[in-house]
């Protein structure tokens, strides 16, 4: 008596389609996540603090639902031996289907890279500007002050940071 075995592509299917549903799942959050650091790009540019917060906390509930989509899809893709890109190509060669899923979780991810990127320059550019600020009230404070009895200029507590310091 013989056994049928299914052959390998049908074997390979429902891990196919279960990775496509996972790369369409993850490209969906990726996608909201874009839109949510578009909206934290507006309020950055808008100089608006107070509207960060909330945006933060959305933010953070994004990346924990992606981070828990793209440890499963890492577990599947680690069952099925996929682990380094040639495998991935190799894998994805016969599957149009996830190759497309794949492709759209890619750009999907270079898309808020680049929003990030952006994003973290603005970031950066608000905190040079609020250096820039603190050294001139300081400044301005130590003028005002006068001179200690020793002729020496007083000196202000406060951050040790120094204007360009890293």
């Amino acid at each position: 008596m013989s056994s049928i075995l299914p052959s390998p592509d049908a074997r390979r299917m429902p891990q196919a389609d279960t990775f496509i549903a996972l790369c369409h799942s993850e490209t969906t959050l990726l996608k909201e996540l874009a839109a949510l650091m578009q909206r934290e790009q507006a309020v950055l540019i808008r100089n608006d603090v107070a509207a960060l917060e909330p945006l933060a906390a959305e933010k953070t509930r994004l990346l924990e639902q992606l981070a828990a989509q793209a440890r499963e899809r890492a577990g599947l893709m680690q069952e099925a031996g996929l682990t380094d890109a040639e495998r991935v190509h190799a894998w994805l060669a016969d599957k149009a289907a996830a190759r497309e899923a794949w492709g759209e979780l890619d750009s999907a991810l270079k898309q808020v890279q680049a929003i990030n990127r952006l994003n973290g320059q603005l970031v950066d550019r608000h905190l040079a500007q609020t250096e820039e600020t603190l050294e001139v009230l300081r400044q301005a404070a130590i003028s005002t002050l006068g001179y200690g009895k020793d002729g020496s200029l007083p000196t202000l507590s406060g951050g040790g940071r120094h204007l360009g310091s890293a």
